[in-house]
Parts: structure tokens; sequence; C-alpha cells
């Protein structure tokens, strides 16, 4: 295997991040070679603030499905490796 393909071949999930979404984010993720990513939707929200935040991510994965989508299994985490996408999965703190 030589460097030039190295991450082609390679997994790269970073277990949490923390940011102001959206398509910079994205395009950076994409760019990086980010396979997936744990990516907060919830700090300190209560339940109803929570839903809000799912919500929209999931405007999000619809606005962005050029470069991201969301993964709740490995398979959508390999998908979207073959896809060229980084996969999100939603995270929640405290």
């Amino acid at each position: 295997m030589t460097n030039t393909n190295l991450h082609d071949d390679l997994v790269v999930f970073d277990g949490l991040i923390i940011s102001n979404w959206g398509s910079d984010v994205f395009n950076a993720m994409q760019k990086g070679g980010l396979t997936a990513a744990n990516c907060t939707c919830s700090v300190w929200e209560n339940f109803r603030d929570t839903m809000l935040n799912i919500g929209a991510w999931n405007g999000m994965f619809s606005e962005h499905s050029e470069q991201i989508t969301k993964a709740i299994s490995v398979a959508d985490i390999r998908n979207a490796k073959s896809d060229g996408k980084t996969a999100i999965v939603l995270g929640f703190q405290n």
C-alpha cells in the first residue's frame, strides 16, 4: 500500500465534534477525508430543544446531502465512504 492510497483504504472516525455546523464545516470534513464523526447535537439542552436540534440536523442532512449522511449503523458508515460523503452519528452529552 502506498501513501497516496492509504487514506482511501482507512476508515477515519472522529469520536467527538462540537461545532457551528454548516457548509464550511461539512466541506472541511469531506476534503479532509473524514469517513464519519460523532457530532454533538445536544449538550445541556432540555428535551424540547434537543428535539429541535435533531430536527435541524435532519434539515442539514437534506440540504447538504452531497457532503453528509446520517449514520445509525456500520453499514451506513461504509456506504458513506464509498459515496465520498462523511457519515454523521448524532451524539449527546451530559
